[in-house]
């Protein structure tokens, strides 16, 4: 067994350890974000990544946590760039008390893995000393706490990476808590598969760990990672999500915390979600009718507030808007797209000219522009598979006519009815 002493641990009136650390997991430094097309926003939300890191280490001090864990997956792959794995460990170092991490799928362990180069091991040398990457699965003891961590040693482990625990017998009257770190799916306590795996592995498969085959007497904490959002799966048992929100969440997802444990052996651990992410990742569907994008206008700037430049958004539009506020609605999206960090849209908008538009276009004093209005109108009203492409060229005809009119207005025929 190792041992690694620390000063002074807190101990209840009878006798018991207290101990109150922060777990963490997902962190997925480096992660590309590839379908953020601006490279210049790309980094910042990489950036943020290791702020949320520095934020975990604010944390730990408010709180006066005696060490971090981390359930797998620190870097989003097995082989990071220097500079990813160099930045890193010096926003790991700045947290200041110790930092417990496991390998996950992502950044798996293994001969040759990322933490065996010797680049790493000089930088977490220099920068990030209280940084230790746990490769066996064997104890770690500290005064205050026996930390038993399940790494994964390949990206696809076949076995459940928990069955050590299941043959390991602790020391008797030892009063220190037991924590265990491990990263996969996991099993209901009722023996019902938990699909909860967000990286592209089925729980019962690969990587999954079973709950219900542990002793759970014999432990005082889970700390998981894989799942991305704060999630209970057992009394013991928790994911704390990722630190920074990496994609659209989904309704039952908490992501962007850290969890807050205060444990003492034999009894419930206590669990808090503290907040360590900043970016926002929204959803939002809008139908648009006789409001037209005013109201998508509106739910976006109450969604979104002040902050709008720190918002990622996945917006699904529906409905029916004339030409008109057709394009004044690609405006108001082009605007959004400047402002926000990444705008995802499902535009299910349709075409519906009013009677008004129409006439304008077929009444103008160019003849050749009324006649292809005309035959547009014609092919459109006649429906069928031209009908789709009759409207697209009729709002290409209304912007440009309504550019030449002036005024943003599209200038009728003389005498023509308005």
């Amino acid at each position: 067994m190792i041992r690694r002493p620390v000063s002074g641990p807190l101990r209840n009136l009878d006798g018991t350890t207290m101990t109150s650390f922060l777990h963490s997991a997902d962190w997925q430094l480096g992660k590309p974000f590839a379908r953020i097309a601006d490279e210049e926003q790309r980094g910042r939300v990489q950036r943020e990544r290791l702020e949320a890191v520095r934020r975990i280490g604010e944390i730990a001090r408010e709180r006066k946590a005696a060490f971090v864990v981390v359930a797998g997956d620190l870097f989003d792959s097995a082989t990071p760039k220097d500079a990813t794995i160099s930045h890193a460990l010096a926003a790991i170092g700045s947290i200041g008390v110790p930092v417990y991490a496991i390998p996950g799928n992502h950044d798996h362990g293994g001969p040759n893995s990322l933490w065996e180069r010797p680049f790493f091991r000089r930088q977490r040398e220099a920068v990030a000393p209280n940084f230790h990457i746990l490769l066996e699965r064997q104890p770690i003891e500290r005064d205050d706490a026996v930390i038993l961590p399940c790494p994964l040693l390949r990206r696809h482990e076949p076995d459940d990476p928990t069955t050590w625990l299941r043959r390991w017998q602790p020391g008797g009257g030892d009063e220190r808590p037991r924590i265990v770190i491990a990263h996969g799916s996991t099993r209901s306590f009722g023996g019902a598969t938990l699909g909860n795996s967000v990286d592209g592995e089925e729980a019962g498969q690969a990587n999954a760990i079973d709950l219900g085959r542990l002793p759970l007497d014999q432990f005082d904490y889970i700390a998981l990672g894989d799942w991305h959002g704060f999630l209970k799966v057992g009394e013991k048992a928790w994911y704390s999500g990722a630190h920074e929100i990496d994609r659209f969440p989904k309704a039952d997802q908490r992501p962007g915390h850290v969890a807050a444990v205060t444990v003492t052996r034999g009894g419930m651990p206590g669990v808090e979600a503290l907040p360590t992410g900043k970016l926002r990742w929204l959803r939002h569907e809008v139908a648009l009718g006789d409001d037209g994008p005013d109201v998508m206008n509106r739910i976006l700037r109450e969604a979104t507030g002040s902050r709008y430049d720190d918002c990622l958004v996945e917006l699904v539009l529906s409905g029916a808007v004339s030409l008109a506020d057709r394009s004044r609605l690609d405006t108001l999206l082009d605007d959004w797209r400047a402002g926000l960090i990444r705008l995802d849209l499902d535009d299910g908008v349709r075409l519906a000219p009013s009677e008004e538009e129409m006439r304008a276009l077929t009444d103008r004093t160019d003849p050749i522009i009324s006649r292809v209005a005309a035959e547009l109108v014609a092919r459109n009203e006649a429906g069928g598979e031209g009908a789709a492409v009759a409207l697209a060229a009729l709002r290409i005809l209304h912007g440009l006519c309504r550019d030449v009119g002036g005024g943003g207005v599209i200038q009728p025929a003389a005498g023509a009815s308005p």
